[in-house]
């Protein structure tokens, strides 16, 4: 997140909306940037700030978590309010659903009552006209004494209207506060019952309070409603007060909509029908099993189909000039094979890993994230997570982690405990990631077949299933049902998807290249130094005697630490110096039987230097040893079984 300019005062805008009502999007349109947005709850779970220009004015644009009210609790511990007063904003624009104004409207109201400027878009009012909802913009303006903008996100229409109408009064208010304006009123007017707002100025004067909670947080600031890290006795009075109007609210809110909303009947689209049908258990869980059998053809099918063109195509143009260059310019031998292992054999482990699997299941997720399905799938699994001991917003961040573990890692801070943050990370690391999920398909598809590799995933769904388990009962407790906002499925936007894959498949490259250099460079020195053979040996009691794998799969999956697809290239790359050329084919010197063991035993041991830090920055070394050491051993032991069962050793 950049921050201002030296000496530029500009003035800030919060978006606020429920979760699933295209505030990214938003974002994404006002900065002509790039957001990543996942149709679920949680996606924002830090403040996302970006300077705009609308109407021809600058301003601070920040998106904020998606909340149903100002004292929720949408990205964990924090109430939406300190999250809010983070952002100090000078205006704010709700974001609402067109389609669903009777949900969206307390929100609204409850903005309304900060004493700021408000502006309100009516989103998604095209998935509106589908459903035969038509919305009278006017009147809703008249009655909120605000701007309201028809907009459709997706599409950006009405979009920059908006934006440049809220960053209008953003910069009025920035003006009056310093001086260079003058105020004028700008309170609502009162729209609730006399009594109730009697009842509210008494109990505000008694507890030396202002009336609403945004004179409160706004107006007095930070160290007037927290104390010593907890909310003080004005700021709980501030939540009461919140509190006591969210009823009326709604009751408002009712009112009003029987006035500008009229429904004519028609069928309800059948994207709607198909969104029931994926949250139900029939037929909504067979089609998981079908997506989720979909997602690994693709990757088998694709990912095999591009490893072997991009393979060949490295070793036919690009080994050979490296090589030569190499050999040409360091004039010691081992030293020139020790690089030879970094730019030749590291970059094509990335090229023939990386843009195969990585780059395809980067798309996969895209499309599943646009059209909405995650959520559902989230919902159609919530009983699952229950018995693991975790809420089911959990899942959010567990599907994630099948893209990448660490920004899933983070995904977990909108868990409210420690405790179902800690089991969730534990889980995290357990998941396959794209890295995993690619070393794991590459290694047991082509030379054990398809099934063999579906068949390691279940596996190691199994492992992590009963390690939730034993984690749960080592630290037991209730937790309450799946509360979600379901998005509704959508057409995933071709373009949304590309670019949320290829800046995901960037990253990865960004982060995963040095260490794939580094590695195989550091891997090349030992072997070349004649320390190979002293850590085969050490590492033989485990490899042959616990695993029944050579020597070599164990320094493969010991330096896997560094990046988990680093394993595969370097099993290959050892192979190859050891066996002869003829080693790159994996079943040249592996069975079947073997490659399922080390395959296993890749995807769950230690997590990759990347999580652990994250675990580290997350919750301390402390806990993040206990997870890396939980999994080692739960990959050692499982790979100790597997290897009796199949009588390896």
């Amino acid at each position: 997140m950049s921050g201002p300019h030296p000496g530029e005062r500009l003035p800030t805008v919060a978006l606020v909306g429920r979760p699933n009502t295209g505030k990214s999007t938003f974002l994404a349109r006002a900065s002509r940037r790039f957001v990543e947005t996942a149709n679920a709850p949680g996606t924002t779970v830090v403040l996302e700030r970006r300077r705009i220009i609308a109407g021809g004015r600058p301003a601070w644009l920040v998106d904020l978590p998606g909340t149903r009210s100002l004292v929720d609790r949408p990205a964990g511990d924090a109430l939406f309010w300190e999250l809010l007063l983070e952002a100090r904003p000078d205006a704010i624009l709700v974001v609402t659903d067109a389609g669903d104004l009777r949900r969206h409207l307390p929100l609204v109201l409850a903005c309304r009552e900060l004493g700021l400027p408000v502006v309100v878009a009516a989103n998604l009012s095209d998935e509106a006209e589908r459903h035969g909802v038509e919305v009278e913009i006017g009147r809703l303006s008249q009655l909120l004494a605000a701007p309201v903008h028809r907009t459709i996100g997706r599409s950006g229409q009405g979009v920059d209207g908006a934006v440049a109408d809220v960053v209008k009064l953003a910069w009025r208010r920035l003006e009056v506060r310093t001086g260079l304006a003058t105020p004028h009123a700008t309170a609502p007017a009162a729209i609730y019952p006399y009594a109730v707002e009697r009842a509210i100025h008494d109990e505000a004067h008694e507890m030396h309070v202002a009336q609403s909670l945004g004179a409160a947080v706004l107006d007095d600031g930070l160290p007037g409603l927290v104390a010593d890290g907890a909310v003080s006795a004005r700021g709980a009075a501030a939540i009461r007060l919140a509190e006591v109007l969210e009823p009326h609210r709604w009751r408002i809110s009712d009112e009003w909509v029987g006035q500008v909303e009229r429904r004519r009947g028609v069928r309800p689209p059948f994207a709607d029908e198909l969104a029931r049908l994926t949250t139900s258990p029939w037929p909504g869980l067979p089609l998981f099993v079908g997506v989720t059998l979909g997602v690994f053809a693709t990757m088998v099918i694709v990912g095999g189909w591009l490893a072997a063109g991009l393979s060949t195509a490295w070793a036919a143009t690009v080994s050979p000039l490296v090589t030569g260059a190499v050999s040409a310019v360091v004039p010691v031998p081992a030293l020139a094979n020790a690089l030879l292992w970094a730019v030749d054999g590291g970059l094509l482990g990335m090229v023939a890993v990386g843009i195969p699997y990585v780059l395809t299941f980067y798309v996969l997720l895209a499309v599943l994230e646009d059209s909405g399905y995650l959520t559902s799938a989230a919902t159609l699994m919530d009983r699952v997570f229950n018995v693991l001991g975790l809420p089911g917003r959990a899942a959010i961040p567990l599907l994630s982690a099948a893209g990448c573990n660490v920004p899933a890692i983070y995904g977990t801070r909108v868990l409210r405990t420690r405790r179902e943050r800690l089991l969730a990370a534990f889980l995290v690391t357990l998941t396959p990631c794209s890295a995993r999920s690619a070393v794991v398909i590459a290694a047991l598809a082509p030379f054990a077949g398809p099934l063999v590799a579906l068949a390691a995933f279940g596996v190691v769904a199994g492992l992590t299933l009963g390690a939730g388990l034993a984690a749960n009962a080592l630290v037991p407790g209730r937790q309450p049902a799946l509360v979600l906002e379901l998005a509704p499925l959508r057409r995933p936007i071709l373009g949304h998807v590309m670019t949320k894959a290829w800046r995901r498949f960037r990253s990865f490259v960004v982060m995963a290249t040095p260490i794939m250099l580094i590695g195989s460079f550091v891997l090349g020195l030992v072997y070349e130094s004649g320390l190979w053979a002293p850590l085969a040996t050490f590492l033989e009691p485990v490899s042959m005697g616990l695993l029944g794998l050579p020597a070599i799969a164990a320094i493969a999956i010991v330096f896997a630490f560094l990046r988990k697809e680093l394993a595969l290239q370097l099993l290959i790359a050892l192979a190859v110096i050891q066996y002869g050329a003829g080693a790159a084919s994996l079943n040249s010197f592996l069975s079947p039987a073997q490659l399922f063991v080390f395959a296993i035993v890749t995807s769950i041991s230690v997590p990759c230097a990347a999580t652990l830090a994250t675990l580290v920055s997350e919750f301390g070394w402390r806990s993040a040893l206990s997870i890396g050491g939980g999994s080692l051993a739960l990959a050692l032991g499982s790979g100790a079984v597997l290897a009796r069962a199949f009588k390896l050793a």
